[in-house]
């Protein structure tokens, strides 16, 4: 996109539901009796020189760790990037600015589309990400159906944590 050109994340997201791989948008998938995956693919804008470029990208939440959300960017990389960060920074987003530091959420209405920005910050290096607000209400909505909002201490897995962080050391 030029920055001329309507931004339109509606026209890409729908496109990419109904790819021929046919997946749904959104998946929520039981992995145990207690824990549950919601994942949903969807398109988001991230600006560079003046343009939004496509970037398809997979909203993750495990109800193994409740309070965090992840956003795996598949750009022309060999693994996908990925930011992790809390659910309810993001569901704050979609009401006013939030965040500080590193991430940073607000929602605007972009050529009459109601969208949601992500600022990742990375060092010195800053991505801005457009996101369909629609794409991020409803697999927030999604997320809470599996975990409602207050109820997140009652399905954290301590021990799960522990051991992910302990795989990370180096």
């Amino acid at each position: 996109m030029t920055g001329r050109e309507t931004f339109d994340l509606d026209d890409d997201l729908e496109a990419d539901r109904t790819a021929a791989s046919g997946r749904k948008a959104i998946d929520v998938r039981r992995v145990t009796a207690s824990r549950e995956i919601v994942t949903c693919r969807t398109l988001v804008r991230v600006a560079m020189a003046g343009e939004y470029l496509p970037v398809v990208t997979e909203l993750r939440y495990d109800s193994a760790d409740p309070y965090m959300v992840s956003f795996l960017f598949h750009a022309d990389t060999e693994t996908p990037v990925e930011w992790e960060f809390g659910r309810e920074l993001l569901a704050a987003g979609l009401q006013q600015i939030s965040g500080m530091g590193d991430v940073r959420i607000w929602p605007a209405e972009f050529r009459g589309s109601g969208t949601v920005f992500l600022s990742l910050r990375s060092g010195s290096q800053i991505e801005v990400i457009a996101a369909s607000a629609k794409d991020i209400d409803t697999f927030l909505g999604c997320t809470h159906q599996v975990v409602p909002h207050g109820e997140e201490e009652h399905h954290s897995d301590i021990d799960g944590v522990v051991q992910r962080l302990l795989d990370q050391t180096p």
